[in-house]
């Protein structure tokens, strides 16, 4: 059994051969004969070849991938400079975009626009031996830097500055300015809220002083769009405005240099973004601050809005009618700021000693009735005073091209030397005299008269420029922790300065009006001055009509400080009855509500846009002739002699004038009311008892 059971499996196997065997051939329809087997076994051995050729195929496409990745991260860091997504630089294009938090473009820029095609790299940085992210190089050309500034919110500072640019190839960055309403300081005669159809070619500023600075100069332009571009700096440079189709807004730099002939930064401002007009203000105010280490000393001192008015004496018999209106209780006075010329001779840091003992009882005089001298202050030397030569000899002043150290100059018709501020010798010598001034006198508070000092003057340090001058000087003044009374604001000052705004009529006798104080009022607000004084300087003449008095008098009473000059008018009874009553009405109501608003919210300007309190009112975005007090009272003053009506725009809420009528807003109201003021406080429930205790 055993022996046919092996028989069996081997017939069997051998069975199974003879079917693998005998699979029988197919023949195609030529007749030719072929294996299936093979032709499969064959097919697969193809598609095992076929697989590892695909395989092979995307392995090296993964590679390829990998490397353009690589060569497009090195090629994009070499061909754009941009922080997140906000601040983009195309370095081949040499166009700048800056987008806001939802990714929108608010400012389109072209950058360097006189580099020509030369290589470009990043920066070597010598010390770490490794490339500045931040820094762009233009080979034998220009260096760019950009630094951010950002406090962990959606808002941005961009420092822009280009560095070592040769003399024919200037740096000049231009911004596309679109349909935006732009706000900023152009000219004098240029009203800048906002600035709209504007044409202004190679525009020197800051640059080419005329030899007297004559109005506030402040650098900043901000953009409807949430957009301020600012110069920060002493660098000098041009600008031009709206010059093309394109309607761009440009910076060009102004060459100099060192006196080792090395280039200095030869353009430097600063871009800042957030959401809002209103946003890009207050980011724009901390960025500066934060920026300014001059200034360690700017919270040690803080300005009050003064309780009485400050008088503004021309002359020296100006002081003995303040004194006896006073003495007749038909005056008031906090500070009273005396005439520029109280020294025999600029310089002498004294009272002119013929008349010292006669202004010295006076100012005893007017201590007794609450009211302190401010002392004007310049640091011009005329070569007659008593400090000058030593001045000279141990080289405190400013030096020529010649390097010589008495630097004559002109200055108010008088010749003489400037005070070099860098020197700290010169400082300390200068401050002591102040002190002592201060001391003797019981002044209160100082007037920085300004001085432009001639763009090649020479300094004790070397990296000081003509454009910095000024700033320097209120930082020593600063330092003594006294009140400061500006002559005139240049560039961006972080201490809390009582600043004058230039009040001028326009127009023919009769019909003359202040139709540029509340623009240049709002735009300085916005620069970093909030304690604007509504300057009377330019009515000091006997042209100035009843009817022109009053209407400054029915703005300056809304600034936070009140200055009254020294006119004709005011021996006019019926003209004292009006400032008298005028002066009331600041005292009961006004006074207080600023005083709260300059307590509470010291970072903000006390006068302030109506886009301020309405950002999406399209129509308060253009109003230039009225302003806000904080958020609650809207003033539209009439600014025409000759008038007693005008149209206010009220925005969106519920207002009561001062004639007492309740008006809904957004509208815009006829306020012909002959014996009022126009202005309007805002009803709500938050504000209402506020302003009711106000008005008892």
């Amino acid at each position: 059994m055993f022996r046919s059971r092996a028989n069996d499996k081997d017939r069997t196997a051998d069975a199974g051969v003879n079917r693998e065997v005998s699979v029988p051939l197919v023949k195609t329809q030529d007749g030719k004969e072929f294996d299936p087997k093979a032709v499969q076994a064959q097919e697969s051995k193809r598609r095992k070849r076929r697989i590892m050729k695909i395989a092979v195929y995307f392995m090296f496409g993964i590679i390829a991938l990998g490397v353009f990745a690589i060569w497009l991260f090195h090629k994009d860091s070499v061909e754009s400079l941009r922080f997140d997504s906000d601040f983009i630089i195309t370095v081949k294009l040499r166009s700048l975009e800056v987008k806001n938090g939802e990714g929108d473009t608010v400012l389109y820029g072209e950058m360097g626009r006189f580099l020509e095609a030369t290589p470009y790299d990043h920066c070597w940085d010598e010390r770490y031996e490794s490339f500045e992210d931040s820094c762009l190089y233009w080979k034998e050309t220009a260096k760019l830097r950009v630094k951010r500034y950002n406090n962990g919110t959606s808002s941005s500072c961009y420092k822009v500055q280009w560095e070592s640019l040769l003399t024919d190839k200037l740096a000049e960055d231009c911004f596309y300015l679109q349909r935006y309403h732009w706000y900023g300081y152009l000219t004098n005669v240029t009203p800048p809220w906002p600035i709209s159809d504007v044409y202004i070619e190679n525009m020197n500023y800051y640059t080419e002083y005329p030899e007297e600075q004559t109005e506030n100069l402040v650098p900043v332009w901000f953009g409807q769009q949430g957009v301020a571009i600012f110069v920060d700096s002493s660098f000098p440079f041009v600008f031009s405005w709206n010059v093309s189709d394109k309607r761009q807004f440009c910076i060009r730099s102004k060459l100099s240099t060192q006196a080792n002939n090395v280039p200095l930064t030869q353009l430097r401002y600063t871009i800042c973004q957030s959401d809002s007009l209103k946003g890009v203000y207050s980011f724009t105010q901390q960025y500066r601050q934060d920026e300014d280490t001059d200034f360690a000393f700017k919270q040690k001192h803080k300005h009050l809005l003064l309780p009485k008015p400050i008088h503004a004496l021309s002359a020296r018999e100006n002081l003995q009618d303040l004194l006896t209106q006073m003495a007749r209780n038909e005056s008031q006075c906090s500070l009273m700021e005396l005439y520029d010329d109280w020294e025999k001779y600029y310089g002498a840091l004294e009272i002119d000693p013929s008349i010292s003992d006669q202004v010295q009882s006076m100012f005893l005089e007017a201590s007794r009735l609450h009211c302190f001298p401010i002392l004007p202050m310049s640091t011009f030397f005329s070569y007659k005073s008593q400090y000058f030569k030593e001045g000279v000899s141990k080289g405190y002043f400013v030096r020529d091209s010649q390097n010589l150290v008495t630097r004559m100059i002109k200055w108010r018709g008088n010749e003489g030397a400037a005070l070099d501020v860098t020197n700290p010798s010169a400082e300390a010598w200068f401050l002591e005299h102040v002190r002592r001034l201060i001391k003797d006198m019981n002044v209160k508070a100082l007037k920085l008269l300004h001085l432009s000092i001639p763009p090649d003057s020479k300094y004790y340090d070397y990296n000081m420029t003509h454009l910095d001058y000024t700033r320097k000087f209120y930082r020593d003044l600063g330092s003594l922790n006294i009140s400061l009374v500006l002559e005139l604001a240049t560039g961006f000052i972080p201490l809390p300065v009582y600043t004058p705004v230039r009040m001028k009529f326009y127009g023919e006798p009769g019909s003359s009006c202040l139709n540029t104080s509340i623009p240049f009022s709002l735009m300085l607000g916005l620069s970093g001055f909030p304690l604007l004084i509504a300057d009377a300087d330019r009515m000091a003449v006997n042209s100035t009509t009843d009817d022109m008095f009053k209407r400054w008098v029915e703005l300056a009473i809304f600034f936070p400080v009140l200055e009254i000059p020294s006119i004709p008018l005011l021996k006019n009874k019926t003209m004292q009855d009006f400032l008298h009553a005028a002066l009331n009405l600041r005292d009961q109501l006004l006074l207080p509500y600023m005083t709260k608003l300059w307590r509470d919210e010291p970072d903000y300007p006390i006068i302030r846009p109506l886009w301020w309190v309405a950002p999406n009112d399209a129509h308060a975005l253009t109003v230039n002739d009225q302003f806000m007090v904080g958020d609650d009272l809207l003033v539209a003053p009439i600014l025409c002699e000759g008038t007693h009506e005008r149209h206010v725009y009220l925005p969106k809420g519920t207002w009561e004038s001062s004639a007492n009528e309740i008006i809904p807003g957004p509208q815009t109201h006829n306020f012909n009311t002959r014996n009022k003021i126009p202005f309007y406080w805002k009803r709500d429930k938050t504000t209402d008892g506020q302003q009711d205790s106000y008005k008892k």
